[in-house]
């Protein structure tokens, strides 16, 4: 972006409303105000029929803002956010650039791709949230020499224990679902949809493992009722447990309190996980995280720095993985506190903000134009 100016952010999804873009907008605003290139907010926080009114008030302060010089370039949440104000953007000559997610450029509706894949492909900068997201970005056309891919960054979760402690969480989250006494915990958080993974978790690796493990699911989604049925088929439905959508309380306790973190993504056609930011968040509560090597998860997870990947689908490797995590809980601990320190190295706001502005900076050459 132009040298002294700072950078307006656009982003469609913004708390307060819930979820994994939100939280990651959320991120790279504090990112680019802590770092002082931030020129201004333009965000909507409500539901998606509410894009509806938001989109002209949007473009129309963009406008105001633009005329008025009071920025060097304006950076765009994703790739529909791009497709709506390009035009806009090109018209007034601004350095600009975009991020995408995974979904940006593998949801199948043709209108959706009639509309946004042409405009992805004039993005002067397109800065990809994983290297399997900027993988599809090429695919659907995107020169290669326009992509940057950022690794993100989160802040610890809220209620992170210091210095590893992690006792008042486990002992909260045993009482939440009813654990017995020398009972193991897994647990996964997020939407419950089918690349996620936890229908075929239930069915085909919790059988596997002792009777004293349970798997805890914090979140709502259309898979539930899946999840619920693979569950009982498989014999382990007293094991799982469905909390539905939590706060922010119950989910500081989940991702505190559990013994694993599970991310069992599979491959899904038409669908695919861009990042995977709770799987970071979980690896700075001192979880030991354990997921599927897949898409972006494998940008969220370090393997053997910041939790373990195992081949998706493959229901022996998991078993054999989580066997020892398990077994032997002190180990397990140890194991987690060293993860959490590494993620919270890899994975700060403070590097994204550091990673973002040097790409940004990058993004003027030939963008004004």
């Amino acid at each position: 972006m132009r040298n002294g100016s700072g950078v307006l952010f656009v982003t469609r999804k913004f708390p307060p409303s819930v979820g994994g873009m939100q939280t990651l907008s959320a991120g790279v605003w504090r990112s680019l105000a802590q770092s002082g290139h931030g020129a201004g907010l333009i965000a909507h926080g409500g539901t998606n029929p509410g894009l509806v009114w938001w989109i002209p008030c949007a473009l129309g302060r963009m406008a105001a803002l633009l005329l008025r010089g009071q920025v060097g370039g304006v950076l765009t949440g994703d790739a529909l956010a791009w497709a709506v104000t390009e035009p806009l953007l090109r018209l007034a000559r601004v350095d600009r650039a975009t991020m995408v997610m995974g979904l940006d450029v593998t949801y199948p509706g043709r209108i959706y791709r009639l509309l946004v894949h042409p405009a992805l492909r004039r993005a002067p900068r397109v800065i990809a949230i994983s290297a399997a997201t900027a993988r599809q970005a090429v695919r659907v056309g995107v020169a290669p020499e326009r992509l940057e891919i950022l690794r993100l960054g989160v802040p610890a979760p809220a209620g992170s224990a210091p210095r590893g402690d992690r006792g008042p969480a486990r002992a909260a989250l045993a009482e939440l679902v009813g654990l017995e006494e020398g009972g193991v915990v897994l647990a996964t958080l997020g939407r419950l949809v089918r690349r996620k993974g936890m229908a075929w978790f239930v069915a085909d690796v919790l059988p596997g493992l002792p009777s004293k493990v349970h798997y805890v699911v914090a979140g709502e989604g259309p898979e539930r009722e899946a999840i619920r049925r693979a569950a009982g088929r498989a014999g382990v439905g007293h094991r799982v447990h469905l909390l539905g959508r939590v706060d922010d309380r119950v989910r500081a306790i989940v991702l505190g309190g559990c013994d694993v973190f599970v991310q069992p993504n599979i491959p899904t056609p038409g669908d695919m996980e861009g990042f995977g930011l709770v799987v970071v968040e979980a690896a700075m509560a001192g979880a030991p995280v354990v997921a599927a090597r897949l898409e972006g998860v494998s940008d969220a997870v370090v393997d053997q720095q910041t939790g373990y990947l195992v081949t998706p689908g493959d229901a022996a490797a998991w078993v054999a993985t989580l066997g020892p995590l398990i077994g032997d809980p002190a180990a397990a601990a140890a194991i987690g506190h060293r993860f959490a320190a590494r993620a919270a190295d890899l994975f700060s706001e403070e590097q994204m903000g550091r990673a973002l502005a040097e790409i940004l900076s990058r993004a003027g050459h030939g963008s004004g134009t």
